[in-house]
């Protein structure tokens, strides 16, 4: 679908009515206030801090998409296909008000999509967590939502309508309600259509002397997506506070169509066979998460917190994998495979605070305990009766512990300030696999100690320096032994014997006049997991196989700058080059080492088009340079979208349109080239796309959000 940029021009003066720009100098651009009704209409405001950058969206343009496009136009967040990286690194958590989403992959961004914008009122990127944080990821991704604080009951209804190769529509409401002691939110969501992605196959296998090429062509089907969450919070008095929530994603009826022709090619481009697999699948899944938190004030600057979660996670899958053989020897091959992922998770803790003149301590202690469950049935078509397979059906459990306590201490004087922390994990494993018979138990201890220090040197100059360790624990199904076969010549296999990854980050960045900053950062990370492409070149399959690699090394620098070059224009520019390394051992001994150069950049610009009729518009850009993935490169990639955004019915509603990936940018390419290994893919995922979003406000009161309660750790491994 092409979207001619003159024609988004054309829509916006037709809109606007007024052809001059606004001749305001305030980053807030705030509504005429109704007797009954003010909404604040802001610009993007990314906020520069120790540990992390803020990046506020609330009544944007922005806020009229999905979570996952937000989370990918994130400060210091690359984007590729369905991946996302911080500082080259995919080992990223991803928390809801700091509890975590156990989630990853093809679920978690289908999760993030089916959760509106309208709710969300910033993005922190927290590159250095502080002790009190899981030590789990090499960074963290924290989405905040926003809470009532104001008397009284106010709501709002948001549809929208999303075109790119195929359409897609959600309409949903949020609805907030706050009396003297009860405070209560409530947001639904549905969301349905087509999501589509292809992905075109190239493997040379030179023993056979043959190229196999294939194209996939994946159409997926959600035809009803059930995102909510509730909140309740009860003042007891003015020292304790009970907050009670539940948010959860239910979708039943997932279902899709792969078409996979394959063709064979001799050396000399001769088409020697050809083979065509369709997969039809289902994958019902529903995450349910419930939470319940308590807070004592000892005083305004001493106080207690009590946290416990549950989380009942369930995934399945359900394929009929049909392949059809022409020319050499005509037939076919057909199997079945019913996945079932069950996954619960408990967890507690306790934090404590208490601020003096001689600096601020806190401490606390948590625990958590998993319980996962993989349920395989294999069955294989034979002569028209289909017969289960044993071999390759398989019943896999895992149940993991981790005790973690932690100690920090903070201190401003004058031109100063310092924070150190100390937190130390627990953690216990034990995985049982019956087909393949495979058992693991470990028990370990680790340290995660952290620092930062800040000097003020002026008004304009500041340095501040920060250290910390991290963990990234395996993905729950990455541990799973079991082959999943996508096709009789390709399958994915976990290993439950896979260690966590323990990285070392340092950071020093400088800041002048709070407005232009550079951050230059190193990571290491030692046995970080990785899936492998590895191609059998004696039975032609291609396998990819979950596993740890030695290490991998990121060094770059980081420019960024928010400016107002004019009234009516503000403009957020960040970008700057990097090294990333890659360390691997192979399985007959061999070891490979990579490096790569390379570069990211993005320009996001704002503009206040006319201020007496809220029309707002939005432009940005972004680019990655092709980057190392393990022994693989995945190519470079670009996107280009605008948008704009007009209040309606003196400022009850509003309506914003924008365009995104407008000539394909984000289509890439990965390419494997070393030893006996040679493939590449190239992988679209249809992000070219139109999206026309309305919302309407209703209720007696003045909008004012506040942060709302927080998330846990091991909810973002499913």
């Amino acid at each position: 679908m092409k979207i001619p940029i003159i024609l988004l021009l054309y829509i916006i003066l037709i809109v606007s009515g007024n052809y001059s720009f606004a001749q305001t100098t305030s980053d807030t651009i705030k509504t005429s206030e109704l007797k009954e009704l003010a909404i604040e209409y802001k610009r993007p405001k990314i906020i520069h801090k120790t540990d992390r950058v803020e990046f506020n969206i609330e009544n944007t343009i922005l806020s009229s998409s999905n979570a996952w496009e937000i989370v990918k136009r994130s400060p210091n967040v690359q984007s590729s296909g369905d991946q996302i990286s911080i500082r080259g690194s995919q080992s990223i958590i991803v928390t809801i008000n700091d509890k975590r989403v156990y989630m990853t992959g093809d679920e978690l961004k289908s999760f993030l999509q089916s959760t509106s914008g309208t709710d969300i009122k910033s993005v922190e990127v927290i590159t250095n967590p502080p002790a009190k944080y899981e030590a789990s990821g090499s960074a963290v991704i924290n989405i905040k939502m926003k809470t009532n604080k104001t008397i009284g009951y106010k709501g709002s209804v948001t549809t929208g309508y999303e075109q790119g190769i195929y359409s897609r529509k959600n309409i949903g409401t949020s609805q907030y309600y706050k009396t003297g002691k009860l405070s209560l939110f409530g947001s639904y969501n549905l969301s349905s259509g087509i999501y589509y992605n292809e992905i075109k196959e190239v493997i040379n296998y030179p023993e056979q002397q043959q190229q196999w090429e294939d194209v996939l062509s994946r159409k997926n089907k959600r035809d009803a997506e059930h995102s909510y969450r509730f909140s309740m919070d009860y003042a007891v008095d003015s020292l304790n506070t009970l907050n009670f929530g539940i948010d959860g994603y239910s979708s039943k009826d997932n279902h899709a169509l792969y078409n996979v022709p394959t063709y064979i090619y001799t050396n000399n481009r001769e088409l020697q066979s050809y083979f065509v697999t369709q997969n039809s699948r289902r994958t019902p899944n529903s995450n349910m998460n419930y939470n319940l938190q308590y807070e004592h004030l000892f005083s305004a600057k001493e106080k207690i917190n009590i946290v416990a979660a549950y989380t009942n996670y369930q995934y399945k899958t359900s394929q009929d994998v049909r392949t059809d053989y022409f020319l050499t020897d005509p037939h076919y091959q057909r199997f079945l495979t019913d996945n079932q992922q069950h996954i619960r998770i408990f967890t507690a803790q306790i934090d404590y605070s208490r601020n003096k003149t001689w600096g601020t301590l806190e401490s606390g202690l948590k625990l958590s305990r998993v319980k996962a469950e993989y349920n395989l049935d294999f069955s294989r078509d034979t002569n028209g009766e289909v017969i289960n397979d044993p071999l390759l059906s398989n019943l896999f459990k895992y149940n993991e512990t981790v005790l973690a306590g932690y100690l920090s201490f903070g201190k401003d004087w004058k031109s100063w300030s310092v924070k150190a922390g100390l937190r130390g994990e627990l953690t216990s494993v034990d995985g049982n696999s019956v087909n393949p018979e495979q058992k693991n138990s470990q028990n370990y201890f680790n340290f995660f100690p952290t620092f930062s220090l800040q000097k003020k040197w002026s008004e304009n100059h500041q340095l501040s320096l920060s250290y910390g360790r991290r963990i990234t624990r395996p993905v729950y199904n990455y541990l799973n032994p079991s082959k999943s076969y996508f096709s009789p010549n390709s399958y994915l296999i976990g290993d439950v014997e896979l260690k966590p990854a323990l990285s070392d980050q340092f950071g020093i960045t400088y800041s002048y006049k709070n407005k232009y900053t550079a951050e230059l950062y190193y990571i290491h990370e030692k046995d970080p997991t990785l899936q492998l492409t590895i191609q059998d070149n004696v039975n032609n399959i291609l396998i990819q196989k979950i596993t740890n690699i030695p290490g991998n090394s990121y060094f770059g620098l980081t420019l960024s700058t928010s400016l107002d070059p004019a009234p009516w224009l503000a403009v957020n520019l960040q970008g700057g080059p990097a090294l990333q390394q890659a360390d691997l051992i192979f399985s007959d001994g061999t070891s490979l080492k990579k490096e790569k150069w390379g570069a990211d950049a993005s320009a996001d610009f704002q503009f206040t088009l006319s201020k007496a009729s809220g029309l707002t518009a939005n432009a940005n850009f972004m680019f990655n340079t092709a980057r190392l993935q393990g022994p693989a490169v995945v190519g470079s990639v670009s996107n280009l979208s605008l948008g704009m955004k007009k209040k309606l019915f003196s400022d009850r509603a509003e309506i914003a349109l924008s365009v995104q990936d407008i000539y394909r940018g984000e289509k890439i390419k990965v390419t494997s080239d070393y030893k006996d290994q040679h493939n590449y893919y190239t992988y679209y995922g249809d992000s070219q796309r139109f999206r026309l979003t309305f919302k309407y406000n209703f209720g007696s009161k003045t909008i004012k959000a506040k942060e709302a309660k927080q998330k846990t750790e091991e909810q973002s491994r499913l």
